[in-house]
């Protein structure tokens, strides 16, 4: 972290003193981020303007976590004075966000994935994000900056929507990457679409081990990924244009038989609960969240 994202270190010399702990500390508190704690989790959606009636492009995500984590999260603003101001949603005490916006209007969200491939380096994903969206204006500047910069700790989708309805989807590892090509809506959740990121995840068959939690042990690590990707491309074919209530309708859904579980995009499980759900309109530059499952309350407005 302090060799290849300096700003980010400060950020952290700067929490761990206001927070009266040892840097090492803080350090070891968001290395659970950076070690894939709970891989698993998220459903992200992306939506051109010329799809929503009100013409604004739209980025959502439910932030699939342990339920433990729930009063960890916290909206930070952030105005460095080397980089672009941003406005998103990050888990104490991350010197970084994992879905939110910056000033020019460029918003991300990111999606843990089950790479095979090792890191050289241990960077928590946020602190990645958060230097991208300080440096970058659009999704193209935004794509140039992950295809080179240093990451590691584990695989990830990013979901990346500028104000100018730009959408694209960029599959990493720590030393691999693949963007996702002829996409009108990106629907992301755990697992690897593109052919050549497919040769370095976790096989399909795979199940969680014996040691896992009871509602996780035996069962096949990629299944409820697989199964809130169809379901996501399912609802979104029933519109021809959504509005922001068609959006939100989606993130808290409980599948056809209205049974909320591991299985459905809002999910009901204490490993992967859905401990946050976010919708950006990059437009407008404005962040929506519910703290929470999206089923049982309503969606905050957070704005710079």
């Amino acid at each position: 972290i302090l060799k290849y994202y300096p700003r980010q270190g400060d950020r952290l010399r700067g929490i761990a003193e206001g927070a009266g702990v040892e840097l090492s500390m803080l350090m070891l508190m968001i290395s659970l981020e950076a070690s894939g704690f709970s891989l698993g989790g998220c459903t992200s959606l992306g939506v051109p303007s010329r799809m929503m009636i009100g013409e604004e492009p739209v980025l959502a995500r439910n932030f699939d976590f342990p339920i433990e984590f729930t009063e960890y999260q916290v909206v930070i603003e952030s105005r460095p004075d080397d980089g672009y101001g941003t406005l998103g949603c990050a888990i104490i005490p991350s010197p970084g966000i994992l879905d939110g916006l910056n000033e020019h209007g460029l918003a991300v969200s990111c999606n843990f994935a089950y790479s095979l491939d090792r890191p050289t380096c241990i960077i928590p994903l946020s602190i990645t994000i958060q230097e991208m969206l300080e440096n970058c204006r659009t999704v193209g500047e935004a794509l140039e900056f992950l295809k080179l910069c240093e990451r590691g700790g584990y695989g990830t989708i990013v979901t990346l929507v500028d104000s100018s309805s730009n959408i694209k989807v960029i599959e990493l590892s720590p030393h691999s990457y693949s963007i996702r090509e002829d996409e009108d809506i990106a629907i992301v959740t755990n697992h690897y679409v593109t052919e050549s990121m497919q040769k370095i995840e976790l096989p399909k068959s795979a199940v969680y081990s014996k040691k896992a939690p009871p509602e996780l042990s035996g069962k096949r690590v990629h299944e409820s990924s697989e199964k809130r990707y169809m379901r996501a491309e399912l609802l979104l074919r029933k519109h021809d244009r959504l509005d922001e209530s068609d959006i939100i309708s989606i993130m808290k859904d409980h599948g056809e038989e209205n049974h909320p579980s591991d299985l459905t995009i809002c999910r009901h499980i204490p490993y992967h609960n859905t401990i946050r759900s976010t919708i950006i309109y990059p437009k407008k530059m404005v962040v929506e969240t519910v703290f929470g499952n999206p089923c049982e309350r309503g969606y905050q407005k957070f704005t710079f």
